[in-house]
């Protein structure tokens, strides 16, 4: 009985030098606040890995990505932007694809990761639309009146 209580007063020294110590060292840092890394102006800010591991140990079911669609668009289209539209109550996570034409699709994505690989893969860029609005080119093109064949 008597080596046990040593032995938790020995614990227990140690553990108030150490906290101490730590305290010492630690009033001697410069105070560090965590801020986000600010994105380029109009970029998208990509959705943190931890809130997309969180949503896969919960199993929660996304909506199905068209990325065979999302690839030929871009394949077949020069100057390809995307336009990345936030979740919302009323709508899923989206992106709007705009060629240097003006021409645009939009499709549903399940997260932005498949949008993050593609963008490192292709050098694609992607931007807000809530902070950019859509480019100039697309409204002229949505402006113009129907072509006939």
């Amino acid at each position: 009985m008597i080596r046990f209580a040593f032995y938790v007063v020995v614990i227990f020294v140690v553990w108030m030098i150490v906290s101490s110590v730590f305290r010492a060292v630690r009033s001697r840092m410069p105070a560090v606040r965590w801020t986000p890394r600010p994105s380029r102006p109009g970029g998208h800010d990509w959705e943190p890995r931890t809130r997309r591991l969180a949503r896969t140990l919960k199993n929660v079911q996304l909506p199905s990505e068209d990325r065979d669609g999302i690839r030929t668009w871009i394949d077949g289209h020069r100057g390809v932007e995307a336009y990345v539209e936030p979740k919302t109550v009323m709508s899923p996570l989206t992106v709007v694809l705009v060629d240097e034409d003006g021409g645009w699709k939009r499709f549903e994505l399940a997260d932005d990761a498949y949008l993050r690989g593609l963008a490192k893969e292709r050098g694609l860029p992607v931007y807000d639309a809530t902070r950019t609005g859509y480019p100039a080119r697309m409204r002229r093109r949505l402006e113009r009146p129907p072509e006939s064949g």
